[in-house]
Order: structure tokens, then C-alpha cells, then sequence
């Protein structure tokens, strides 16, 4: 019986060992990162980013567009657990589980090479156990044979949280400033685009076209008898879903000066503030999207911008 009884827990031993050998316990697990509304969770690379896309429309990952920045912003409003792939300058791809939190408490990623799930040469890396060292498998790709589930993915160029890009030069912002001033005199243009929650209200006055930017002048109401504190006001271009109606991905435009950005609305009062950004135009399929989010609060008010009006601004 005792005899028995070894040769099982031989053949045991022998099992579990075949299956440690099959299993790669050091190869990068993604990381889940916690973000809130109120906060930025900063993600530090060692090489620049050269792109990053979120996989759900209540997630922003921010970078620099010029493409010389190893740093990453992320923000989130309350929704369901996503995902973030970055891939940086030196090939780097990188895979993290990203979820909103209320409160968070670190706020600081220093995000290692070895941390990498693959790079674009092909190679898969792993930790070898011993900390910051890596070494690099090549993932060889029959060239008959197409990759399965193959995509070409746009990267998503997100704001800087700037007021003003480093490109405007002192001349550029007076000029900016000049014509918001004039844009502040004008009367209303748009009489009925507006979007309005709990007595609050983002109101399009007018868009305008100036020397290669679009103006757009917005007027922010708060007739409720509370402060309203601003988060953040932040311009996105949105894709639907046909079928559905329902919001595919979102795509932060960075404005290239803001005039008269406010942080809080008082009750009972408003505001009237001014975006300048590069001409672009959006197709048929899509529409541009102002929203409104409150520091410490919940009043979240959006406002959808048909693409006719983006492409057919007044001229100044």
C-alpha cells in the first residue's frame, strides 16, 4: 500500500513539474490602474508615446501630440472597467486593465521596459526574474498566411491640458484674444443648440471662421441656486454606431488657446467663453461633443454639435 501511495505522489510531482515548465510565470500580466474624474493618474515611460487608445468613451488617456513626451495623463467619469494600449517610440506595446475609482490614492505609474507585452519588431519580451532585466523571443509570421484578426488602429491624439499649445507664439495668442474679444461683442447666432441638466446650460452662441481657426464661442448658464464648479470642459469628436445610435469612440480635440476659461459658475449667473482651434471638418457619420463635468459633483451636461455647422462656419 505504501508502495502504491509513493508511486502516486511521484507521478504527482512529475505532473505539476510538466505544467510549472509550460507555464510562464515571469511574462508580463497587465496592470490594473485606477482613475478618477478629479485627479490625473500619470503613467511615466521610459521611451515617448507615440500612441494610446481606451477602449470605452468614459476613459482619457492624455499625451503629447508632438510626440517627445514619456508621460501619459489618465482621467475617467464613472462606467465600466476598460482597457489601455500604448505603444511608445522604441516599439514598446503595452496592455492595462484601466477602472474608475471615486478616490484614489496613488496618482504615479513609473512604467518599466520589462512591464511591455510585446514590441512591433515582432519580439515578445519577458522578465527573467531578476528585475530590470529583459530578453526578446522573435514571433516569426508565416508570410502566405494573412494574421488573424489583423486591424489597422487609429492612435487617438488626446488633450495636453493646456490652455495653448507651445507651437501659438506670443503673437498668435494676442491675435487669438483679439478676435474672441470681437466674437464676446457679437449677438447670438445659434438660437436653439444648447444642452441643459439640473438648470445648467452650455449654449452655442456662434462658430466662426478666422484666418485658418474656427471660433467657437459657447455660454454657460447656472440658474440653480448652487455653485458650479467646473471640472473640466472638453470638446470630443464622436462616432456612432449606426444600428444603435450609440457612441463608438471619442476623440478629445485640444484647442489651441482658450479665452475667458472659467473654473466655477455662480449661481444664478453665467459666463461666455471662447475655444480657437485648427480648422478641421468632421464627416456625416460623426458630430462634435461639448461636455461639462463638475469638480465634486455630478451635474454633467453635454452638447452635440452637428457636423453641417463645423463644416459651414460663419466667415469673420
Amino acid at each position: 500500500m505504501k508502495k502504491i501511495i509513493f508511486i502516486l505522489i511521484i507521478l504527482f510531482l512529475k505532473v505539476e513539474l510538466s505544467y510549472s515548465q509550460n507555464v510562464t510565470p515571469n511574462s508580463p500580466q497587465e496592470l490594473i490602474i485606477y482613475c478618477t474624474s478629479n485627479k490625473n493618474t500619470n503613467l511615466f515611460f521610459s521611451s515617448a508615446i507615440k500612441s494610446g487608445i481606451v477602449g470605452n468613451s468614459n476613459f482619457t488617456f492624455g499625451y503629447s501630440s508632438s510626440g517627445d513626451s514619456k508621460i501619459g495623463i489618465l482621467k475617467a467619469t464613472p462606467g465600466a472597467e476598460s482597457n489601455l494600449l500604448v505603444i511608445t517610440e522604441n516599439g514598446n506595446i503595452y496592455s492595462f486593465i484601466v477602472r474608475y475609482k471615486a478616490e484614489i490614492s496613488m496618482l504615479n505609474y513609473f512604467v518599466k521596459d520589462n512591464m511591455a507585452i510585446g514590441n512591433e519588431s515582432g519580439a515578445v519580451i519577458f522578465n527573467d526574474g531578476t528585475g530590470d532585466n529583459q530578453r526578446e523571443e522573435k514571433v516569426e509570421t508565416s508570410k502566405n498566411q494573412p494574421e488573424a484578426n489583423s486591424k489597422t488602429v487609429d492612435a487617438i491624439k488626446v488633450n495636453n491640458y493646456e490652455t495653448s499649445t507651445e507651437e501659438s507664439s506670443l503673437k498668435n495668442t494676442n491675435s487669438f484674444q483679439a478676435n474672441a474679444n470681437k466674437e464676446i461683442e457679437k449677438q447670438i447666432f445659434y438660437n436653439r443648440i444648447y444642452g441643459s441638466k439640473d438648470k445648467i446650460t452650455i449654449k452655442l452662441k456662434n462658430i466662426c471662421y478666422i484666418e485658418n481657426e474656427l471660433y467657437f464661442s459657447l455660454i454657460l448658464k447656472n440658474d440653480s441656486t448652487l455653485d458650479y464648479d467646473i471640472n473640466y470642459l472638453n470638446f470630443y469628436v464622436i462616432s456612432r454606431n449606426k444600428n444603435r445610435n450609440t457612441v463608438a469612440q471619442t476623440i478629445p480635440y485640444e484647442a489651441m488657446y482658450i479665452h475667458n476659461n472659467p473654473t466655477r459658475i455662480s449661481a444664478k449667473n453665467e459666463t461666455e467663453v471662447v475655444f480657437v482651434y485648427k480648422k478641421f471638418t468632421i464627416n456625416e457619420n460623426k458630430l462634435l461633443l461639448v461636455e461639462l463635468t463638475e469638480d465634486n459633483g455630478e451635474r454633467t451636461i453635454k452638447l452635440e454639435i452637428p457636423n453641417s455647422f463645423i463644416n459651414n462656419p460663419n466667415s469673420n
